[in-house]
């Protein structure tokens, strides 16, 4: 009998045991849990990197203002805010507004047509800007020589603006460039007083579309044209916030320009309409 209840003592004591484990692994599932429900609740757009102020433009109550490095702060003020209207994150900027001062700033994590305007201005045409940047090497910078050299090579010519413009092949008189290209230090555009002294860590080639070429063959010739000066001066294709080109980045742009393209067609066959 008493052999019994020494059983039974420690048969309760184990009973204990595995009780407070119980508890234990209770507890920490329950942690667990808590720590997934405030990841969710996290916003999801994540720092870029280079990026050196908040993601949104929207955020602050200034004026928008995107940050190319060297090249300063473009505002709407700047003197090539009207050559370069830019989204820093390759997504196109549609514009509806017969001015070309002002910025749209997108959210690069929702889709596109949630921030585009679903109904068109019966006036005004649609019309979007792309950007692509071309990055030097770390402490290699571009120099100014090997740039206009290759400018040449590539057929780009000076602009009254101080920009290399880039125009249709075949259309030595056209006076609308296909896409023009800057550099990343201030001021942005180039003098061949100083070209010879110029050191720059990136090009940036921008083209606004409606174009005069068809918006699709444009982004090609753009994208094209980035490689060849990548490949020429040893740099990378990069979006507007220094970060790497990659194959679907690419495929959202296209698929971009391609809804341009319909929203176009819609607004060409409703005003002609109303004429």
């Amino acid at each position: 009998m008493e052999m019994d209840r020494t059983q039974l003592q420690w048969l309760l004591i184990g009973i204990g045991a595995v009780v407070v484990v119980l508890i234990f692994l209770w507890g920490i599932r329950s942690s667990i849990k808590e720590g997934l429900r405030n990841r969710r609740r996290r916003p999801e757009r994540e720092p870029v990197l280079g990026e050196t102020q908040a993601p949104f433009a929207g955020d602050n109550d200034g004026p928008v203002q995107h940050d190319f490095g060297d090249l300063g702060y473009l505002t709407p003020d700047h003197h090539l805010a009207d050559k370069a209207l830019v989204d820093v994150e390759i997504r196109t900027i549609h514009r509806e507004v017969e001015t070309q001062s002002v910025f749209t700033a997108a959210d690069p994590e929702v889709e596109s047509d949630s921030w585009l305007s679903p109904d068109l201005d019966p006036e005004t045409a649609p019309q979007m800007t792309v950007v692509l940047t071309v990055m030097a090497a770390p402490h290699r910078p571009f120099r100014g020589p090997r740039i206009q050299a290759v400018a040449e090579e590539l057929q780009f010519r000076l602009g009254a603006g101080g920009l290399f413009e880039r125009f249709p092949d075949g259309k030595a008189d056209a006076d609308t460039p296909v896409f023009s290209l800057a550099h990343l230090r201030e001021p942005g555009s180039f003098d061949l007083q100083t070209l010879p002294e110029l050191r720059t860590p990136g090009l940036l080639l921008f083209m606004h579309l409606p174009g005069p070429l068809e918006g699709t063959q444009a982004l090609n010739l753009l994208v094209f044209a980035a490689d060849q000066w990548a490949q020429k001066l040893g740099g990378v294709i990069c979006d507007g916030r220094r970060n790497r080109m990659n194959n679907q980045a690419l495929m959202h742009l296209r698929a971009e320009v391609s809804d341009l393209e319909r929203r176009l067609r819609a607004w060409a066959q409703s005003h002609g309409w109303q004429e």
